[in-house]
């Protein structure tokens, strides 16, 4: 499983570099009327909601700040910057849908990758890590709790 396994790789450098988790839970709207009320809650299993317990306490455990945020969207690559931004992420562990477009999962993956980089931020699609992540410089402890962003959806 995907998210776990960023997850627990993610806890490991936030607890290096002295970090916190935002663990953001991004919830589809199948409509855009839908944005901003329950319905897109509606459609999500009970094991959406233990999942998100379980990743809880997979930082909890690491003893690594966690804070968990649900934010409902229409389109998935927007929803990631405007997560990252909301929360201050430094960094961004995702999972990127797979396209039945050739190369089109390559090209939003480095459209997403600059909009991050132009907001500070490094996006991490595979493990283990790169090396750099864990040199990079703590650049504000006190902005914000939660600066690496593990994004469910």
């Amino acid at each position: 499983m995907w998210t776990a396994e960023a997850l627990h790789a993610a806890c490991v450098l936030a607890r290096e570099m002295q970090a916190g988790i935002a663990l953001v839970a991004l919830i589809p709207a199948q409509r855009l009327s839908w944005l901003g009320t329950d319905l897109p809650y509606r459609q999500l299993s009970s094991q959406f909601q233990c999942d998100l317990r379980d990743y809880t306490q997979i930082a909890e455990g690491y003893g690594v700040p966690v804070a968990l945020y649900e934010m409902q969207y229409s389109d998935f690559m927007p929803a990631i910057v405007e997560a990252a931004g909301a929360v201050g992420a430094q960094t961004v562990c995702v999972h990127l849908p797979p396209s039945l477009i050739p190369r089109w999962s390559a090209l939003q993956a480095r459209l997403l990758r600059r909009r991050l980089a132009q907001m500070g931020c490094a996006l991490v699609e595979q493990f283990p890590f790169p090396q750099d992540l864990a040199c990079r410089p703590d650049r504000s402890a006190s902005d914000s709790p939660a600066r690496s962003l593990a994004a469910h959806h």
